[in-house]
């Protein structure tokens, strides 16, 4: 049986990846933002007022890849960074009001474009699909 990469998981995953993360890209250029903006953004909506170390682990991004997304987003006037009070080093990360009116049209842009991804895929395949994920997550964070 010989190796055929193209056809392998990992390939496959990465190319859907890719994709995705070209769609997304596409659809957030009238908005000047990235898809990495994106994901923050959406996580501050969830969960606001967070110290950048818990921002970092919460959206799987490098502390100092995450620093100059923050610094963009600030510029932006989407987010702000306030000294956190019982440590002069730290800064609790928040979502402004303006960084909050994109959050609806953010979710709905997600939601049309997994729509057409998934076209064609059952409700029951989508879940199983999403187990598997969780699960290859699971596996690799295993210490």
């Amino acid at each position: 049986m010989s190796f055929e990469s193209d056809k392998s998981i990992l390939f496959l995953i990465a190319k859907a990846r890719n994709i995705l993360k070209k769609e997304f890209e596409k659809e957030l250029k009238p908005y000047d933002i990235s898809y990495a903006h994106r994901v923050i953004l959406l996580r501050l909506s969830e969960k606001d007022s967070v110290t950048q170390k818990e921002l970092a682990k919460d959206t799987y991004f490098e502390q100092s890849n995450l620093t100059l997304m923050l610094d963009k987003l600030e510029q932006k006037g989407l987010v702000k960074r306030l000294p956190k009070e019982d440590d002069r080093r730290a800064y609790l990360i928040s979502i402004t009001p303006e960084g909050k009116e994109l959050i609806a049209p953010l979710v709905e842009m997600g939601e049309t474009i997994m729509e057409k991804a998934l076209a064609g895929i059952s409700s029951e395949q989508k879940k199983e699909f999403s187990k598997f994920l969780e699960q290859i997550h699971l596996n690799l964070q295993k210490k």
